[in-house]
């Protein structure tokens, strides 16, 4: 019985077997039968004719029976057997198919599971050694500072590098996406015969790179190294993914650090200056009750006193509330937006201001902008707390193959030298800090009298750590 999708049944094709085999008895039966049949043919109708001629009529159907029965039975034989053999290739593709696609969707579903770069990485030598079996797999990374050898299985980093310069493996070009087998017939006997380079290229850039060591020199085939393609793109932009990923989640953290530091300098200056302020003033309030009735001149002074400090703490928790106002860097731009903090920060002190940002980079990376932004701010609060200053200037502009700020002030001025690490001058050590991480310098001019230049220089270009 035939099966709807058009294949034979196991009974079937036993019965053509053995029909090929039989093929020789069957045609011989069929050539007997036909030489009988033509004997009774003559002696019925022709019984005149010669016994030669009449056996050799007969030999002669005979032969043209059996041949006949031979040859159909041979063709539909050879027929079934072609038809069984493209049969099972089929099913052997469609395996190798269904094969390949299991491969694919778990490359994929290992990306989607993977949080970290570093699990995408574990990850990325497995799935092209099942497809190509490989004694030892390296993977390597570019990134700015040049190729580093992130992963090895099966061997060694230094067994790899052996049989890098044996096979004399060359990096991929930029522009290679397809994999390429290089072969060296003069290895040395414990070197691999052939490597496989499997280019990491996400569309836009080569990130890196996968060698495959091979246990043999056994050409792959044309779908495999299509799949083998598709991998590498795949786990491309699974790493390209994950180096944006990473690089946002650290700008999220250094974000919230400095929200985190700016509060918690914010919270020192209303401990340090305001809240002890107040309670110094709450216990001097019990003294003014007896010298309400004892001492009236006294109690007059204090109170002008009182107004006077009251005055200084109202200005100081305006600065306090003026620093936690954003600034509107993405609609006014870097210089627009640090032009009117620095112009509203003057005005909140009564400051003649002078600003010049004409000299500064038309595009400054984000981490050089908020340190600018930082010191700058910084700088004014330390004029606001210590200088009492009626004029600041603020200057950016190039200098040095960097970025330069100057702030001036014309306040009392100090000796540089005689700061205490206090909570009042910590300021200038976080600033000192902060220009560090980013190979800058700070300088401070200054003497008592003759005001205060603070000087920040930052490279331009961060060097690689």
């Amino acid at each position: 019985m035939a099966l709807t999708d058009g294949t034979r049944t196991p009974a079937q094709s036993t019965q053509w077997q053995v029909l090929l085999r039989l093929r020789w008895l069957l045609g011989g039966a069929i050539g007997l039968a036909f030489a009988v049949g033509r004997l009774a043919e003559i002696v019925l109708f022709e019984p005149r004719r010669a016994p030669l001629a009449m056996l050799l009529d007969m030999a002669a159907w005979g032969l043209l029976g059996a041949l006949a029965v031979w040859l159909a039975v041979t063709w539909a034989g050879r027929q079934e057997q072609r038809y069984r053999q493209g049969l099972e290739q089929a099913l052997r593709d469609q395996q190798r198919a269904n094969s390949h696609l299991a491969l694919l969707s778990d490359v994929n579903r290992q990306i989607a599971d993977s949080a970290t770069l570093d699990e995408v990485l574990d990850a990325a030598l497995d799935f092209p050694r099942r497809l190509a079996p490989a004694r030892a797999a390296a993977l390597l990374l570019a990134d700015a500072a040049g190729v580093v050898e992130t992963r090895t299985q099966g061997a060694s980093s230094d067994d790899i590098a052996a049989w890098r310069a044996a096979l004399a493996v060359q990096p991929p070009s930029p522009e290679q996406h397809a994999p390429q087998v290089l072969v060296s017939s003069g290895a040395p006997p414990n070197v691999p015969p052939a490597v496989l380079m499997l280019p990491l290229h996400d569309g836009m850039a080569l990130l890196g790179w996968i060698e495959l060591y091979l246990e043999r020199n056994a050409p792959l085939a044309a779908d495999e190294l299509g799949l083998l393609e598709t991998i590498a793109t795949e786990l491309a932009e699974a790493v390209a993914s994950a180096r944006r990923r990473s690089r946002e989640e650290r700008a999220i953290f250094e974000l919230e650090q400095a929200i985190a530091d700016e509060r918690a300098r914010i919270a020192r200056d209303i401990h340090d200056g305001i809240a002890q302020s107040l309670a110094f003033m709450r216990m001097r309030v019990d003294l003014w009750k007896d010298w309400i009735a004892t001492d009236p001149t006294r109690l007059e002074g204090e109170l002008t006193e009182l107004k006077s400090t009251l005055r200084d703490q109202i200005r100081e928790l305006r600065r306090a509330i003026f620093a936690l106002r954003p600034v509107q860097f993405d609609e006014l731009g870097f210089v627009g937006g640090l032009r009117r903090y620095i112009m509203e920060f003057a005005g909140q002190h009564g400051w003649e201001a002078h600003v010049d940002l004409r000299a500064a980079p038309p595009a400054l990376p984000p981490e050089l902008e908020a340190i600018c932004f930082r010191i700058t701010q910084e700088a004014l609060t330390n004029v606001a707390k210590h200088a009492a200053a009626t004029r600041v200037e603020v200057i950016i502009g190039e200098a040095d193959q960097g970025l330069q700020l100057v702030v001036r002030d014309n306040g009392r001025g100090f000796e540089p030298g005689a700061l205490p690490d206090t909570p009042d001058h910590v300021g200038l050590r976080q600033m000192r800090e902060r220009l560090l991480a980013f190979r800058g310098q700070l300088t401070i001019l200054s003497r008592p009298g003759a005001g205060t230049e603070l000087r920040a220089w930052v490279p331009l270009a961060r060097p690689n750590s």
